[in-house]
């Protein structure tokens, strides 16, 4: 976009929202777990009875924070690009001729910038605060993403709306229609998105805590999973319940397992690999993926009166016949279908600019959008700019890369330029013991999180998961792995951290996000 172009649209939105501004203040009151286990919280000052429940494609909720009078809260999908130092920078609006989704373009949700603070001194409960004004006399700060390296704010709050998937420029973008780009970790994240120019290491541990903080104000809860159970329960593995030699575009399936199917979601059908005598069927494995990678459910019809067709967004030079694999005189793979990652721009069918997911806020099978932003796909959030540093007592401090601080992969770089926010503690059973999340803390400073004090189960505290990594996890580095995955069930959530991974560790599971 030329200068005087770009210059004219920053103007406009600026312009835009400083009309809209209104001051309000909005806080929620969560209490802290000793002091009180409830995952509610409750609504104060400018927040006091404004109603909120999530939406779906097809059912559209009460929600007051989109009655007009609540600015602050607005959302638009633009695209941007980023800074050296990273800040996003709008180029276009949706609805603009020169907006677009597809090519050398990233999406992101743009919102008016704001301003908060997360306030723990009080021994019961913490205060969540924010507003589209600074208000010095309660202390607030610019969110993390609207503000700049030199600590100057925008106009404007940008976060990518999808997780990345590669686009047709090669590269790892965020836009609609795209399979996640899986195996993604703290070391190659680097390398993926710097290719996209200086200011991109994709998203930090930030773009999780933005969800913690607008489903503790708009939902008054520290558990995301009493709002949207997100993909976290949608792990199945199914052998093709006819075999057949002549190949079709459909996979076949008892009439109890389509049941379990849902039409718009993704599958792999293929085979296990052949693991040293036994088959595997792990979806790390390429077999796996050999017949269909991923592929949209587009119908499921009878076949028989036992058996339903799952027919799949494959073309006829595609299609497969279901005899098992043959690896060896010894060793044949049944052909299978295995549940996968949705595609990015699921939730944009929810209503309106609704928050919520499609078909279902509460089956773990559909991914869901808060402030335009999707999450729970199906794979972790791997954070770009936070890792764990295991110490001897199971204890992990948690370092973070400031806004204009490069990230790394080596141990002795990130210890001496990351920022050392807080530590994870270690679960009262001992021997790094998994545990349930009661708390979480923020960083003002950073907009990073970490779980910092132990609960009890899935529905108090954040009802989220940690796994800490196992009895011989007491030195190195560690990735942070966000949010679970298509199995963790109600161990997911916005708190749950899968601590096991050193940084160049990837699965099928890990994604990433600009």
């Amino acid at each position: 976009m030329p200068a005087d172009s770009q210059s004219s649209l920053e103007q406009a939105i600026e312009t835009y929202y400083a009309l809209r501004r209104t001051g309000k203040v909005y806080q929620t009151k969560l209490w802290k777990f000793l002091d009180n286990p409830s995952s509610a919280g409750e609504k104060l000052l400018d927040n006091t009875g404004l109603a909120f429940a999530p939406s779906t494609d097809v059912s559209e909720a009460e929600d007051d924070y989109l009655n007009g009078q609540n600015h602050l809260f607005d959302w638009v999908h633009v695209n941007y690009i980023r800074d050296s130092d990273s800040t996003p920078r709008p180029t276009a609006i949706e609805g603009m001729d020169s907006y677009k989704t597809t090519g050398a373009v990233d999406v992101g949700a743009m919102q008016m910038s704001w301003w908060f603070k997360w306030d723990a001194s009080n021994p019961d409960y913490d205060l969540i605060t924010i507003s589209d004004l600074p208000h010095p006399e309660l202390g607030l700060q610019p969110w993390t993403e609207c503000k700049k390296a030199d600590d100057t704010v925008a106009p404007w709050c940008i976060g990518s709306a999808y997780f990345s998937g590669i686009a047709s420029d090669g590269l790892p973008r965020s836009q609609p229609g795209l399979k996640p780009e899986r195996a993604q970790s703290h070391n190659n994240m680097i390398t993926n998105y710097q290719k996209k120019g200086e200011g991109y290491w994709g998203a930090g541990s930030e773009a999780n805590t933005f969800q913690f903080i607008m489903n503790a104000i708009k939902g008054a809860t520290k558990n995301s999973q009493t709002l949207y159970a997100g993909c976290t329960s949608y792990n199945y593995q199914y052998e093709a319940a006819v075999q057949s030699e002549t190949a079709h575009t459909y996979f076949p399936v008892t009439n109890a397992q389509a049941g379990n199917l849902v039409v718009g979601s993704y599958v792999s059908v293929g085979y296990g690999s052949n693991n040293d005598g036994a088959v595997n069927q792990d979806r790390g494995q390429s077999s796996v993926h050999a017949y269909a990678d991923d592929v949209k459910i587009l119908s499921i019809e009878t076949l028989d009166g036992s058996n339903m067709a799952v027919y799949l967004d494959i073309p006829e030079e595609s299609a497969f016949n279901t005899m098992p694999h043959v690896h060896t005189e010894t060793l044949s793979a049944p052909i299978i279908l295995s549940t996968m990652h949705w595609w990015s721009g699921a939730t944009d069918a929810v209503k309106g600019r609704h928050d919520g997911s499609p078909g279902s806020n509460t089956n773990g099978k559909y991914p869901y959008r808060v402030q335009g932003r999707e999450y729970a796909v199906g794979g972790y959030m791997v954070a770009s700019d936070t890792v764990m540093d295991l110490q001897a007592d199971f204890t992990k401090k948690v370092l973070v890369a400031p806004k204009g601080v490069a990230h790394s992969s080596s141990d002795t770089t990130i210890r001496s330029t990351y920022t050392e926010i807080g530590t994870i503690p270690a679960a009262a059973a001992g021997n790094n013991a998994d545990w349930w999340v009661g708390d979480v803390t923020l960083d003002n400073d950073t907009g990073a999180w970490f779980p910092s004090v132990e609960g009890s189960g899935s529905s108090q505290g954040t009802g989220d998961r940690v796994y800490a990594g196992g009895a011989t996890a007491t030195s190195g580095l560690r990735e942070y792995l966000q949010g679970g995955d298509l199995r963790a069930g109600s161990n997911a959530g916005a708190s749950y951290l899968y601590c096991w991974y050193w940084l160049g560790g990837s699965n099928w599971y890990y994604l990433s996000r600009d």
